[in-house]
């Protein structure tokens, strides 16, 4: 299969899914610093255990995207990553 062409730059989406809101939040805030984005709530677990967040953000180059999916998905807080 062939890989999709993105033309740079653009908007992106991650979904960050952890058990505490304030805690990715927070993750989220220190990773991207002073890039413009947008957090939002996306889902609760049924529980309420797991909290899901939407961040979207324009990317600069494959390597900003990638870079930025890496920073998130090493946090402690965030358990999952999409």
């Amino acid at each position: 299969m062939e890989r999709p062409k993105i033309n740079y730059p653009c908007e992106w989406s991650y979904q960050i899914i952890g058990t505490d809101e304030k805690e990715l939040k927070e993750a989220a805030v220190k990773i991207l610093g002073n890039n413009r984005y947008k957090i939002c709530l996306s889902n609760k677990s049924r529980g309420g255990k797991y909290v899901s967040l939407c961040i979207t953000m324009i990317v600069a180059s494959e390597e900003h995207r990638n870079r930025v999916y890496i920073s998130l998905s090493e946090h402690p807080a965030v358990k999952i990553m999409f």
